[in-house]
């Protein structure tokens, strides 16, 4: 009998909780599991719950939200024995998304019922935890604008790109990525442990997340004419292939910066004050896939 805790993010996206719940209580196989039922109830106390289950030698952790409720999850559990699963109910889910989770919550409990693990890397900006996207730019600005509207899902989120397009400019960037020197001019500068931003928003279609390495990719900002290609290349996977999109391999990343910078985590913008230090973390994670 394996030991479970579900955590449920009551805010999380789409507003499938108790939807879900119902389907977890209903098709996860009791004969499999000893589960338990618990609620995040502030910023970070979904990490919590997660170090703690590991502590108490818990099997998994079942979490479910996006890829926000993903991250804080994956902060308590990185290191540990515990396995972290995924139902997938937030606005994008990424990391869903690029593991083949099912989107459907009947398929994804399912899923869990099978439990069949994938160790996968994770990574830190200046120890931070991330384990699909981070980056800087274009991109950390729109998840701050993103993050600050009460409306959800890709419409809205491509709304507020298509505004604040206009409204950015190239920055410029001074990299080290393993020892190897790249002075810059960037719209964004994405790190990819996983392929997608979510809602199958591809940046880094080869990236892959057991690799030990993150891919880099170093956008630049599409003129109004270039903009179709480039989204169809998205939407095809061919993005690598787009001469506005540099990508490159690396374990150790160092940004240098005069100031301070949104960084988009997961999903989530924050600011960081002066450089930025970007390391890969091996096979520091199993999930339910």
């Amino acid at each position: 009998m394996k030991k479970v805790r579900i955590i449920i993010n009551p805010i999380s996206g789409t507003g499938k909780q108790e939807k879900a719940i119902l389907i977890l209580q209903k098709l996860l196989d009791k004969s499999l599991f000893e589960s338990e039922i618990m609620y995040s109830k502030r910023k970070g106390h979904l990490t919590l719950l997660a170090k703690e289950a590991a502590e108490k030698d818990y099997d998994a952790v079942v979490v479910l939200g996006g890829d926000g409720s993903v991250n804080e999850a994956a902060k308590g559990l990185i290191g540990t024995n515990t396995v972290l699963g995924i139902i997938p109910i937030g606005s994008g889910n990424g990391l869903a998304r690029f593991l083949h989770i099912p989107l459907s919550l009947k398929q994804a409990v399912q899923r869990l019922n099978q439990f069949n693990i994938k160790r996968i890397d994770t990574a830190t900006v200046n120890k931070l935890p991330f384990v699909s996207i981070s980056g800087l730019g274009f991109d950390a600005h729109v998840a701050k604008q993103f993050d600050q509207s009460r409306i959800r899902g890709l419409w809205n989120y491509t709304k507020i790109s298509l505004y604040e397009y206009f409204r950015f400019a190239n920055q410029k960037y001074l990299l080290n990525l393993d020892g190897k020197a790249i002075d810059t001019n960037a719209f964004m500068i994405v790190f990819a442990n996983s392929n997608q931003f979510g809602n199958n928003i591809i940046i880094s279609p080869q990236a892959k997340i057991d690799d030990g390495l993150l891919d880099v990719c170093i956008v630049q900002k599409p003129k109004l004419y270039q903009i179709p290609n480039l989204l169809l290349k998205v939407f095809f996977k061919k993005t690598h292939q787009s001469k506005l999109v540099e990508i490159y391999r690396a374990k150790q990343i160092r940004i240098e910066l005069k100031s301070s910078t949104l960084l988009n985590l997961d999903g989530e913008a924050i600011t960081q004050n002066g450089n930025l230090d970007i390391e890969v973390n091996p096979l520091s994670l199993s999930v339910i896939i």
